[in-house]
């Protein structure tokens, strides 16, 4: 166990320097001038030069880069280019919001998924199976913006019953905090569960095919008993690492829903740091949610091999 620990380990921190270098390079080698940006159309060349001097932007990138990375490997995230606060005062500040939103839309989709997909696979020779399944393939297609924009016009124009946009900090008034939640966490809910439905049925029909699922049958074992004790466990290990990987689509999908909702998350922060050019704060956040991917797929990992000894023994 400590050799695969130590493997996993070792991995993510490479992931994690590869995205260093990639958000570095990206953002550096981007077109356009960061001081020019900041001081807008009316500033001097001379000025242009002594503020792209005063960031360190005029430095070759290989040493911009190595400064970079000491800093970040001592926590130090920079200054925002932009604010000049610290990076990491800004993302903290942004972090709980998107943190709430993504737990949230990640338990509403397991909660909805996970159960339907399960049902769907129990009775795919159903003459209601097919139509379901490809209705929710259709699921996949359907912008998360979109969605967020519908839910925006129902329940917050036409009937009023939610804020269009906005969050309230749970410290400050926890009965509000949901409220402003509830649209973007089932915007961005509607958005995983489709491809979670997909996954989880497929996989629960190639295990209700097993040999041993043939002889629970044999014994006269009744279709819920076999579903919930043969067919969901198993499906639900490969299930784990599958919504691992989402982690990905959720982020991204974050981003969109904080712009829609005006939530002042980390998808928010790091575009408007792309609409400025503010290097510091677009490294900063695309380290975090690549951390956040690293560790949450390294957590599952472990537990997959936790209770699956083979994955270890195999690896």
């Amino acid at each position: 166990m400590l050799g695969y620990l130590l493997g996993r380990l070792t991995g993510g921190l490479v992931t994690l320097l590869g995205v260093c270098a990639l958000a570095f390079f990206a953002t550096a080698l981007a077109p356009g001038n960061p001081a020019a940006v900041l001081l807008g159309n009316q500033a001097t060349p001379e000025r242009i030069a002594a503020v792209t001097h005063q960031l360190g932007l005029d430095q070759p990138l290989p040493i911009r880069f190595a400064i970079w990375l000491g800093q970040t490997a001592q926590g130090d995230l920079g200054t925002s280019n932009l604010s000049f606060k610290p990076v990491n005062d800004l993302v903290l500040a942004a972090l709980p919001p998107t943190l709430e939103l993504a737990l949230a839309s990640l338990t509403l989709a397991i909660v909805v998924a996970i159960p339907l997909g399960l049902l769907l696979a129990q009775h795919a020779n159903k003459w209601w199976a097919r139509p379901a399944a490809s209705l929710v393939t259709l699921g996949i297609s359907v912008p998360g913006f979109w969605v967020g924009l519908m839910l925006i016009t129902i329940f917050s124009v036409m009937l009023g019953l939610l804020p269009s946009g906005g969050f309230v900090p749970v410290s400050r008034d926890i009965g509000e905090n949901i409220r402003s939640l509830i649209l973007p966490t089932v915007t961005l809910a509607i958005y995983l569960i489709p491809s979670i439905v997909r996954f989880v049925r497929v996989t629960a029909v190639a295990v209700l095919q097993e040999d041993y699922v043939d002889t629970a049958r044999a014994k006269g074992v009744s279709p819920g008993r076999i579903l919930m004790h043969h067919v969901a466990p198993n499906t639900l290990i490969t299930t784990m690492t599958y919504l691992g990987l989402q982690l990905g689509v959720l982020i991204s999908g974050a981003i969109v829903i904080e712009i829609v909702f005006s939530i002042p998350g980390l998808g928010r922060l790091g575009m408007n740091a792309v609409l400025n050019r503010d290097y510091p704060v677009i490294q900063g956040v695309v380290l975090i949610a690549a951390s956040g991917y690293v560790l949450v797929n390294l957590l599952i990992d472990l537990t997959y091999a936790f209770i699956d000894p083979r994955i270890r023994t195999n690896d």
